[in-house]
């Protein structure tokens, strides 16, 4: 870079003008290689006439001698030349030959072809990892759909969807009022957040179908009246075994959905219970599906697979409002206003 002094000496200037341009900004020829407006610089600096051709003439040469030249043949060649010698001393290969004629060195990879030694390890995942994996994408994990599938096979639904235990007191006695398995919107909430954990587009666990096909069972039992009161009966008795077995409830005859009966209570429930019809006669009640823990490569397993699926389904009747009926024909009955 030239000082704008050199260059005005240089130029068979007077030197004077050097400390003019330093007043201006200018203190190397590199300045006034972008200055906009070279006649007004010059003007107030004082460099006129003669002056200011030479100077113009100057600054002409100087800035051509500054700009590159172009590169040549040679220059390429040394360019490639550094530029793969940079690249063998990376790679760890001694020497200057050509084609990886050079020593390897500590874990370098070969330039004549990969040999076994010099791929990495194979990775492979663990059960343990699997697991952890699934868990934090809140995919179900294996142990999930092993305990979906037993709970469903021990028809304890209370367990596969992770409800509350029977509530139960020390007499026996059931109040199943506030508790989640006989709110219908909370069973369909939780067979559908878990059924989607299992959907086969993001599980891809051999049992995730036969797993999601069991929450969808328990969703038709438990959304039914009739099959609801039977299955929370089932779980009622359970409890009640349990409880028996360690000496918390003494006693007791029939249990029903509503707790442990005695005397003549337990006679009269059982009756009632034996002589229940339901109300419900038009429509198809839910049943279980134990085709779910078959194995589908016994032909006997696979013709009950298919007989299922293919029973029929009964229609409900049309509902008729029989309130507004009544209310149309009262409304005709009624005098006018005027009379």
């Amino acid at each position: 870079m030239v000082a704008v002094r050199d260059f005005i000496v240089d130029a068979g200037l007077d030197e004077h003008y050097a400390a003019r341009f330093v007043e201006q900004g200018v203190d190397t020829v590199d300045d006034l290689r972008y200055e906009r407006d070279l006649d007004a610089l010059l003007e107030d600096v004082g460099v006129r006439d003669d002056d200011a051709a030479t100077f113009r003439e100057a600054l002409k040469r100087a800035l051509a001698g500054e700009k590159k030249r172009a590169p040549s043949g040679d220059d390429l060649a040394e360019a490639v030349k550094a530029s793969m010698a940079s690249s063998r001393a990376r790679q760890g290969l001694d020497g200057d030959g050509a084609g990886g004629s050079g020593r390897v060195t500590g874990g370098a990879v070969r330039m004549g072809g990969a040999k076994v030694e010099d791929y990495a390890p194979k990775l492979t995942l663990d059960d343990a990892v699997t697991e952890d994996v699934n868990a934090r994408l809140g995919v179900a994990t294996a142990k999930e759909i092993e305990d979906i599938l037993a709970a469903h096979r021990d028809k304890d639904f209370l367990r596969l969807l992770k409800l509350r235990e029977v509530p139960i007191d020390s007499l026996g006695k059931v109040e199943w009022s506030g508790h989640e398995a006989v709110k219908t919107n909370e069973i369909a909430m939780r067979c559908k957040l878990l059924s989607l954990r299992l959907d086969k587009s993001r599980n891809a666990h051999a049992k995730a179908p036969a797993a999601q096909r069991a929450v969808k069972n328990v969703l038709d039992l438990l959304s039914h009246k009739d099959t609801r009161k039977e299955y929370l009966t089932l779980a009622v008795r359970r409890k009640v075994e349990e409880l028996r077995a360690e000496g918390k409830i003494q006693g007791g005859g029939h249990v029903s959905f509503t707790g442990v009966h005695y005397g003549s209570g337990a006679a009269a429930t059982r009756a009632a219970e034996e002589n229940y019809v339901s109300k419900d006669m038009l429509n198809e009640m839910p049943t279980y599906d134990e085709t779910i823990h078959l194995d589908m490569s016994d032909e006997n397993a696979r013709a009950a697979f298919a007989a299922r699926g293919a029973e029929p389904k009964k229609s409900s009747a049309p509902k008729v409002d029989v309130s507004s009926i009544r209310a149309k024909l009262a409304s005709k009955t009624k005098k006018p206003r005027f009379m």
